[in-house]
């Protein structure tokens, strides 16, 4: 994962961030409850986590020269 990767996953994981912190702290806020908030971070957590390893092991995968 490159740098440009690597800042982009943390942009779209802050947002999620930001939103559920919203959720939980900013009573005047309109949103989603705090749990429903939460599941969202979560999965995003899970999908960008998904994402790192599948580049990692595509990057592996292609670091490995075949015996000629």
């Amino acid at each position: 994962m490159n740098e440009t990767d690597l800042a982009a996953s943390v942009e779209r994981l802050m947002t999620r961030v930001d939103y559920y912190l919203h959720c939980e702290l900013d009573e005047e806020y309109d949103h989603e409850r705090p749990d429903i908030a939460r599941r969202h971070l979560e999965a995003a957590l899970r999908q960008e986590l998904l994402r790192a390893s599948a580049v990692g092991l595509v990057s592996a995968i292609a670091g490995v020269q075949p015996e000629s």
